[in-house]
């Protein structure tokens, strides 16, 4: 018969004080997910957050210094889960297609996201806030969006895909307008069929934005 090894011999698996950190930081912004959506931010106190997540009532406040500092580690993890998403989504298409497919990535992550869509525009709205030590980081959220969405038009505009009358600049900002227009539309009003308005936007989008066809066949 064997004999049992000495507990002495049995190597210990203990996380990292790294590895805690990172888990109380993850549960933490879980936890103002949560509050935001179900108590709204009047409710979404550091001491909520701290023992919705399981912690001591002051860990959140000792982690993140102040509302502030953790409301910019929200938005910035809610945006690392929409990047990922779109990237995905994206799989190396440009011009039109990579539009189009950027309007279908949108759709399924509010769909499946609900929580996080609410969440980032009541943070949002709180950036109208003259005192708002978060808004910078809103402000270039929306700027990256915007170049990112001018860009698709620039390639489409090289490949033939995209008239070539077509302001990038221009048609940025009204479709990221467009997009954050039916996100509100939809989070306040969930009767709103938010698929089949984003299915009307890339119809629109389409008939404004594709070159005519001996264009398209001149470029390739």
């Amino acid at each position: 018969m064997m004999k049992p090894r000495p507990k002495a011999d049995i190597p210990a698996t203990r996380s990292t004080q790294a590895e805690r950190t990172a888990l109380a930081e993850e549960k933490m912004v879980n936890a103002t997910i949560e509050l935001l959506n179900s108590k709204g931010l009047a409710g979404t106190t550091l001491i909520a957050i701290g023992e919705r997540a399981g912690y001591s009532r002051g860990l959140a406040s000792h982690h993140f210094g102040s509302k502030a500092g953790l409301y910019r580690t929200v938005l910035k993890h809610i945006t690392a889960v929409w990047t990922k998403e779109l990237q995905t989504n994206l799989a190396g298409q440009s011009g039109l297609r990579a539009i189009l497919a950027a309007l279908n990535a949108h759709r399924d992550h509010m769909l499946h996201f609900p929580e996080h869509a609410r969440a980032m525009n009541i943070l949002w709205a709180e950036s109208f806030n003259p005192a708002s030590e978060f808004k910078p980081n809103v402000v270039e959220f929306h700027r990256l969006q915007r170049e990112t969405a001018a860009a698709w038009v620039v390639a489409g505009q090289d490949s033939g895909d995209i008239r070539k009358d077509v302001n990038p600049q221009s048609f940025a900002e009204q479709f990221y307008a467009s997009l954050l227009g039916l996100n509100y539309q939809w989070l306040v009003n969930p009767d709103i069929d938010l698929s089949a308005s984003i299915n009307a936007l890339k119809h629109n989008i389409v008939a404004l934005l594709k070159a005519p066809e001996p264009l398209q066949k001149e470029m390739k």
